[in-house]
C-alpha cells in the first residue's frame, strides 16, 4: 500500500488558484521577465559603445573559468563570514531557481513527472535550500547591520534586496504550511516538506480551513509580486552581477597575470590618442566588466595604495566607471583623478582577489597612458623614461658601465663565451644600482659555484622596458622590446635566468608578443635546482630568526613561491618565520608600476607597512628575491621602530653568506 502511496504521491501546482488569477500571474511574470531582458540589453548597448571586443574566444577556457570560479566560488572562500554568506545565498538560490524551472516544465510540459520518489526528493531538498537562501539573507543583514566591513559596499538597495529575497524565501515556506493544513495531507507525507509541516505543526494546529486557505491565496499573491518585483530591480542593484559576474569570468581575456596589451600604431591612428580618454576607447569587455563588479571590496582589502592613504580604491574606480557609463560616459578623467592612477603599484592584488575576474590594472593602464600620451606626467617618473629612451636604463648612467658591478669576478659574455647554457639577465638595478650590485655578484659567485655554464650580455643589454611600459610610455616600452628582442635572438639565448622578478615577467610573459620566446627563471628558481641536484650546498640555519618578503611580480604573478624559501634553507629552520601575508597573498613592497621613480611623502609609504609586518615576527633577517623590493624593505626598515636591527638581503646573499660561513663556498 506505502508503495503505492509513494508513486502516486504528488500535489496540484496552483492549488487554490483560480483560473483568472493564474493567467494574471503568468502575465505578470512574463512583463517581469521581459522588462529584466530590456533592462540587461540597455546594458549590453552601453558596452557596445566600446570600440573593440576584447573577449576570449576559447570556449574550453569558458568551462574551466566557470567551474573553478563561478561554481566553485574559488576566490568567494577565501573569507569566514563572506564566504559562509555567499555560499549559502548562492547555493539557496541557484537550487531554488532549479526547482522552480523544473516544475514550470513540469506543469507545461508534455509529460508530468512531479511525482512519486522525485517529488518526496524535490521537497526535502528545496526545504534544506531554502533554509540555507533564508540564513544567507540573515547573514547579510547582519554583516551590513553589526560587522559593518569597510571595504563592503553599503546603499538603500541592498536592503531592498536583501528583505525581498528573505520575503520571498518565507512566504514560500508559508504558503507550503498553510497548503498542507487546508488540504489535510497525509502526516507521513507532510513530513517530506519538512519546514512547512513544521510550522503547521507548531502554529497552524488551531486554525480553521477556511482560514488557512485565505492565507495562502493571501500569501502566493505577497509571494508572486515580490518575485515580479525582484526580477524588474536586478538590473539596478548588486545582484545584477549574477549575469554579469560569469559572462566576465568566461570572457575576459586568457593571458597571463603580467602582461598588458600591446598597443598598435594602427590603433593610435584609427583614435589618435595613445591610450584610453573617453569611456567608450575601452574594450567592449572591460566595459562590461563594470557591472560585474558586486561592490565586495576584496580589491580594496588587498590594496597596498589604499591601505598607505593614497587616494586609490580599485573598487571605487570599478564604480565611478560604471556610474559614468550609466551617465552616457565621456573622458574619464573626469571622473577618475590623475593622482590615483600614478597610486597604483599594479601588484595585481586586486586582480588576484577579485572572486568575477575584473582586470583593474588593465582599466587604469590603458588610462595611464592616456596621461603619458598627452604630457601629464612630470618629475622623476618623467626624468626616468627619458633616461631609459637616451641612456637605456632608467638610472641614466651610460650603458658602457653595464659591467662595472662585475669588477674582479672574471664574469663570462656572450662576446667571450658565445655557446653558454644560461644568459644571466642582470637588469637595470643589478647594474646601476650600488646595494642591488651585491646581488649580481652573489649570483655570480653561486653560479661559478655550481659550474653553470653562462654569460651576460654586458654593454648590449639594456632595460627591458618594465618601468616604461608599467608607467604608461606603451611606444618606448615596444622599442626596448623589439631592441632587446633582436639582440637576444641574435646570440641564439635559449634560456635566461634574472634576479629581476619584473625582467623576469617582462621576459616570460611580454616579450613573446614580440617574437621573443625563451625559457625564463628566476634565480632562486635556479638555485634551487642547484641545491637539489648537490651542484650547490643547502643553506644551514644559522640559529637567527628568518623571514621571506615574497615580490609580488615573483610570487603572486608568476607563482615562484617554494623556490625562494627552498634557497634560504626555509623547510629546514626552526627559526623561520612567515609573514602573515605571503604567497599569492603578499603585500607589495611599494615599489611597482613605476612609484620606484615617483617621490612620496614617507607617511604615505607601502615600505613601512610591510617592514612593520616583517618586524612583528621577530626575525632578524628579512630576505626577499627582487633588488626593488630589496630597497624598499630597506628603506622601510629604516623609518620603522624595530627595524634598524633588521638585516635586509637578496635570498642569493643569504645562501652564500651561510656557505661561507660553513666554509662550502670558494672564494670565486
Amino acid at each position: 500500500m506505502m508503495a503505492l502511496d509513494v508513486q502516486t504521491t504528488t500535489r496540484e501546482v496552483f492549488v487554490n488558484i483560480a483560473p483568472w488569477m493564474r493567467a494574471v500571474f503568468f502575465v505578470m511574470t512574463a512583463a517581469s521577465i521581459l522588462f529584466l531582458a530590456w533592462q540587461l540589453d540597455r546594458r549590453r548597448r552601453l558596452w557596445r559603445k566600446a570600440h573593440r571586443g576584447g573577449f576570449e574566444r576559447d570556449w574550453r577556457v569558458w568551462v574551466r573559468r566557470l567551474v573553478i570560479y563561478a561554481l566553485a566560488q574559488k576566490r568567494v572562500h577565501k573569507k569566514s563570514l563572506g564566504a559562509l554568506m555567499h555560499l549559502l545565498l548562492s547555493s539557496g538560490f541557484i537550487v531554488l531557481f532549479i526547482g522552480t524551472t523544473l516544475l514550470s516544465i513540469a506543469y507545461d510540459g508534455p509529460y508530468y513527472f512531479h511525482h512519486g520518489w522525485y517529488y518526496l526528493i524535490y521537497e526535502v531538498t528545496l526545504d534544506v535550500f531554502g533554509v540555507a537562501f533564508c540564513l544567507g539573507c540573515l547573514l547579510a543583514m547582519f554583516r551590513r547591520a553589526f560587522a559593518k566591513p569597510y571595504s563592503l559596499g553599503h546603499n538603500w538597495r541592498d536592503w531592498w534586496l536583501l528583505s525581498c529575497l528573505l520575503a520571498i524565501g518565507l512566504t514560500g515556506f508559508l504558503i507550503e504550511a498553510f497548503r498542507i493544513h487546508f488540504t489535510q495531507v497525509q502526516p507521513w507525507l507532510a513530513h517530506w516538506s519538512v519546514i512547512g509541516s513544521a510550522i503547521d505543526l507548531t502554529f497552524l494546529s488551531g486554525l480553521s480551513l477556511g482560514t488557512a486557505r485565505t492565507l495562502h491565496l493571501t500569501t502566493w499573491w505577497v509571494h508572486a509580486i515580490l518575485v515580479s518585483a525582484f526580477y524588474v530591480t536586478i538590473p539596478v542593484d548588486r545582484f545584477l552581477h549574477v549575469f554579469t559576474g560569469p559572462l566576465n569570468i568566461a570572457t575576459r581575456p586568457n593571458r597571463p597575470m603580467g602582461a598588458l596589451v600591446p598597443l598598435t600604431m594602427e590603433e593610435v591612428e584609427q583614435s589618435g590618442r595613445t591610450g584610453v580618454a573617453e569611456l567608450d576607447e575601452f574594450t567592449y569587455s572591460q566595459l562590461m566588466s563594470l557591472d560585474a563588479c558586486m561592490e565586495c571590496g576584496r580589491c580594496e582589502e588587498a590594496c597596498p595604495a589604499f591601505a598607505s592613504g593614497k587616494p586609490l580604491s580599485p573598487k571605487k574606480v570599478v564604480t565611478d566607471l560604471r556610474g559614468f557609463m550609466s551617465l552616457g560616459g565621456g573622458n574619464v578623467h573626469s571622473v577618475i583623478a590623475d593622482e590615483t592612477l600614478w597610486s597604483c603599484t599594479m601588484c595585481q592584488a586586486c586582480v588576484q582577489e577579485c572572486p568575477v575576474l575584473i582586470g583593474h590594472v588593465d582599466l587604469i593602464s590603458d588610462m595611464r597612458r592616456d596621461l603619458v600620451g598627452e604630457g601629464k606626467l612630470s618629475g622623476p617618473p618623467a626624468k626616468s623614461l627619458q633616461q631609459i629612451g637616451n641612456q637605456s636604463n632608467p638610472y641614466g648612467r651610460p650603458n658602457a658601465e653595464r659591467l662595472a658591478w662585475a669588477e674582479g669576478l672574471d664574469v663570462p659574455t656572450a662576446e667571450t663565451n658565445p655557446h653558454f647554457d644560461y644568459l644571466l639577465w642582470v637588469g637595470c638595478a643589478a647594474s646601476f644600482d650600488p646595494r642591488a650590485q651585491k646581488v649580481a655578484r652573489a649570483t655570480v659567485q653561486l653560479l661559478k659555484e655550481a659550474k653553470v655554464n653562462f654569460a651576460v650580455l654586458g654593454k648590449e643589454e639594456t632595460c627591458t622596458g618594465d618601468p616604461a611600459r608599467r608607467i604608461g610610455d606603451e611606444f618606448l616600452f615596444q622599442e626596448r622590446a623589439t631592441t632587446n628582442v633582436e639582440t637576444l635572438n641574435r646570440r641564439k639565448v635559449k634560456k635566461i635566468v634574472t634576479p629581476c622578478p619584473h625582467c623576469l615577467n617582462t621576459l616570460a610573459n611580454e616579450y613573446p608578443q614580440f617574437g621573443g620566446d625563451y625559457v625564463v627563471q628566476h634565480h632562486s628558481a635556479l638555485l634551487a635546482e642547484l641545491i637539489g641536484e648537490g651542484r650547490l650546498k643547502a643553506a644551514a640555519p644559522d640559529g637567527e630568526a628568518i623571514t621571506l618578503h615574497d615580490p609580488c611580480y615573483l610570487a603572486r604573478v608568476n607563482g615562484i613561491i617554494d623556490a625562494p624559501r627552498a634557497v634560504i634553507g626555509a623547510p629546514n629552520d626552526d627559526n623561520y618565520r612567515e609573514m602573515p601575508r605571503c604567497g599569492k597573498k603578499t603585500f607589495c613592497c611599494g615599489a611597482g608600476g613605476g612609484r620606484m621613480w615617483f617621490e612620496e611623502a614617507p607617511e604615505e609609504r607601502v615600505s613601512k607597512l610591510r617592514a612593520a609586518e616583517a618586524i612583528e615576527t621577530g626575525a632578524k633577517t628579512v630576505a626577499t628575491g627582487c633588488p626593488f623590493c630589496l630597497n624598499m624593505m630597506s628603506d622601510g626598515m629604516a623609518g620603522t621602530a624595530g627595524g634598524e636591527e633588521v638585516k635586509v638581503l637578496d635570498v642569493a646573499e643569504v645562501l652564500l653568506a651561510r656557505q661561507k660561513r660553513s666554509g662550502t663556498a670558494s672564494n670565486t
